[in-house]
């Protein structure tokens, strides 16, 4: 994503117009659908190094570097610990006191009905409970544009957390009046909330950043939602709030990070970007730029946020029909979707729903495998943040296939360490290892890399349906696996997890097969590996075109009618002035020949 500006030399040594360097808008369209299945956002912003100097710097916006302010900071931890934790608390919450759950279901059942639910029945209780979370965080995705647009980015946020006090309220006393159907409608309304959230904080983050640390801001909401993870498990240690009697209070605790950010952010300005392009603002934005940077000349910020609204308004607006017809791009497609589903269906969710159920299929005793759980939690979080570096030091395509490797072994052994942990009891530790170095595998490729890949395989026009359409698959496979892993673990017993590994074998093959390195790679670049024509592209008629990919197709075309033929110029603008002086000297003009 994004290479080196280098002025191109003609044949004779005539200086040709330098080739712009792709730098993609970090305030992305509000029309992009983020992906906040379990792991979001890992860094879809990839900072100011993909940007290098470029030899004609008329082609390119300055973008002023600033420095780490408090107000910036207290801004993004208001920020990600009202809204990124609590998605990640949502995601493992319901882990450590999985068995006091599976009972409170059981007994709301029969108290309902009048008799004990059969096995399958309490099955599907508890993986709706689990998986609704996921349908209400869809519908929240999908918001994200409304919420931006409607209330701007922090209000948004604000807004959002109305839902998780909703849901607190019924986690608090579904136990008490004996209802699931409590607990199953307050996942749904925080999966809800979580989902819009989980779009509106990296937008509002990254907002609100200088340029050179904007990279480093768009990771701080995976980094929260993996603390939230963690924190969740932690507190839900049967010395904690994992007990009978106080289970529903884990579960309502998503209301103190967000009465820290109800209290907090309201004093801290709204982005400025939405302040100066959507509600036309000038003052108000410049205003909290001011408050963001620490200084009081701000002008260079205030117009790179002018160009690059200009930019987005000269953008082609693409279609799903648009998209899934273009030839150039269903390979492109194919591979961002392939990317979303195996995010999924690769079985990490298993690890944090479910994975209390695998330690104790694997013989772990009972009271140990709340720390296994913890474990992995803290290896998740340990390898979120190493990832980030290795991936721009070895790539993208070694990592993603690398920990895919990782993966399918490391499940294989699970798998193995499932099936003899009753003749050898060391397996039952094996288990876990293999279990935490599943994780390891996930957060150092397909954790992270299928977030951004889209903004290397995607011009900025087709990239938001795009991404759309591959986080619409993200989160439908994500509801899958929550929903059938408890039946199938029932069905298939140790051997549940290769059920994964074919899932990974198989995306695996295809995206050794198709997907190219992308780091550092242009458009052009890419689009040759795979073996795409582009000179003819409904969007680009133009093959020059493919150099300039920071200048629209009207801009092009306006460009060669302002630098076209000069000597043609000249000579209509002498023409000009020669009957002007007939006119001054009241002389007849000769007739025009039309």
């Amino acid at each position: 994503m994004g290479g080196e500006a280098e002025a191109l030399v003609g044949g004779e040594g005539r200086p040709r117009r330098a080739s712009v360097a792709r730098r993609e808008s970090v305030s992305a369209s509000t029309d992009n659908v983020n992906w906040s299945g379990t792991q979001a956002h890992a860094g879809h912003i990839l900072g100011s190094g993909e940007l290098k100097k470029a030899t004609d710097e008329e082609d390119i916006i300055e973008s002023p570097k600033g420095r780490v302010t408090l107000t910036l900071v207290v801004t993004a931890a208001a920020t990600i610990f009202g809204s990124s934790f609590p998605h990640g608390w949502n995601t493992g919450v319901l882990n450590n006191p999985a068995h006091l759950i599976h009972q409170f279901l059981n007994e709301s059942y029969m108290e309902r009905f009048g008799s004990e639910p059969e096995a399958w029945k309490l099955d599907l209780l508890w993986a709706s409970s689990v998986s609704v979370y996921l349908i209400g965080g869809c519908g929240g995705a999908f918001s994200v544009g409304w919420f931006a647009n409607t209330f701007g980015r922090k209000k948004g946020l604000l807004v959002c957390h109305v839902f998780s006090y909703v849901a607190a309220v019924l986690f608090a006393f579904c136990n008490l009046a004996k209802s699931f159907e409590m607990l199953v409608l307050a996942r749904l309304i925080t999966g809800f909330g979580c989902g819009a959230g989980s779009g509106l904080v990296p937008m509002y983050l990254t907002e609100i950043a200088p340029v050179n640390i904007r990279g480093a801001m768009g990771v701080l909401h995976q980094f929260a939602l993996t603390c939230g993870i963690l924190t969740s498990q932690c507190f839900g240690l049967r010395q904690l709030l994992g007990r009978e009697a106080i289970w529903p209070i884990l579960l309502a605790f998503i209301v103190v990070p967000c009465t820290v950010s109800l209290c907090v952010l309201p004093w801290f300005p709204e982005s400025p970007r939405y302040l100066l392009v959507n509600k036309q603002q000038d003052k108000e934005a410049e205003k909290a730029l001011k408050r963001f940077r620490g200084m009081d000349d701000v002008s260079a910020d205030m117009e790179e946020m002018r160009k690059e609204n200009e930019m987005q308004k000269k953008e082609k607006k693409w279609t799903f029909g648009q998209l899934f017809k273009n030839n150039h791009l269903r390979l492109p497609l194919l591979l961002v979707s392939a990317l979303a589903m195996c995010q999924q269906l690769s079985g990490i969710n298993v690890v944090f729903y479910y994975s209390n159920g695998i330690f104790l299929s694997a013989g772990i005793p009972p009271e140990m495998v709340q720390y296994a759980n913890i474990g992995t939690g803290l290896v998740n979080v340990v390898m979120t943040g190493i990832s980030v570096p290795l991936m721009e030091k070895s790539g993208r395509r070694l990592l993603l296939l690398g920990g895919m490797v990782v993966m399918i072994v490391s499940a294989g052994g699970l798998t193995a360490a499932l099936n003899l942990h009753d003749k050898f009891t060391w397996m039952s530790y094996l288990s876990v290892v293999c279990l935490i170095v599943f994780v390891v595998g996930f957060a150092i490729g397909l954790g992270s890399i299928p977030q951004f890949i889209g903004a290397e395989l995607f011009k900025q026009g087709p990239r938001p349906p795009a991404m759309s359409f591959a986080g619409l698959l993200n989160w439908l496979c994500n509801f899958i696996v929550g929903i059938t892993f408890p039946s199938m673990q029932s069905a298939l017993k140790a051997y549940s997890f290769l059920v994964f590994i074919f899932a990974v074998v198989g995306f695996g093959i295809f995206l050794w097969w198709k997907l190219p390195e992308t780091k550092g790679q242009t458009y052009d670049e890419i689009y040759r590996r795979m073996g795409i024509d582009t000179s003819n592209d409904d969007d680009n008629n133009a093959k020059d075109f493919e150099s300039f990919p920071l200048t629209s197709k009207d801009e092009f075309v306006d460009d060669k009618e302002k630098h076209g033929d000069i000597a043609s110029s000249e000579a209509e603008k002498r023409k000009e002035e020669e009957e002007e002086e007939l006119d001054r000297n009241g002389n007849v003009r000769p007739t025009e020949v039309v």
